[in-house]
């Protein structure tokens, strides 16, 4: 189980649970929840924005080095360096658009809670 099932999961039971709390408490519970889920995403986002920077600095590091010393081994290293930023970079741009419709669903359950506030 990663962490991109986790979100889906957790956008899946926001948005059905959108469409069915009616009270004020349940709001208030939801949005409470939904705003710590929010706050584990990030820091999980985070984590893998210093790792992806981590493995470009490598990259660029590797790549002056094959530079100046030019043989196959730092030709493979690059190689195997790029595809695995491109793997984290992947990653990392899931993360972020989830944690953006997160944001969205954020001001729904805010839009909605304070509708049943007044």
């Amino acid at each position: 189980m990663g962490i991109v099932s986790d979100f889906q999961k957790h956008e899946v039971f926001i948005k059905q649970a959108l469409t069915s709390a009616k009270s004020d408490a349940l709001w208030r519970e939801l949005s409470d929840y939904h705003h710590k889920q929010i706050q584990n995403f990030q820091h999980e986002r985070l984590i893998h924005l210093l790792v992806t920077l981590t493995y470009a600095i490598a990259n660029l590091m590797s790549f002056a080095i094959t530079l100046a010393f030019p043989n196959i081994g730092t030709v493979i290293l690059n190689i195997i360096l790029l595809v695995m930023l491109v793997f984290y970079a992947r990653h990392y741009f899931v993360l972020e658009n989830g944690v953006q419709r997160l944001y969205r669903l954020d001001r729904e359950i805010i839009k909605k809670l304070f509708r049943h506030i007044k």
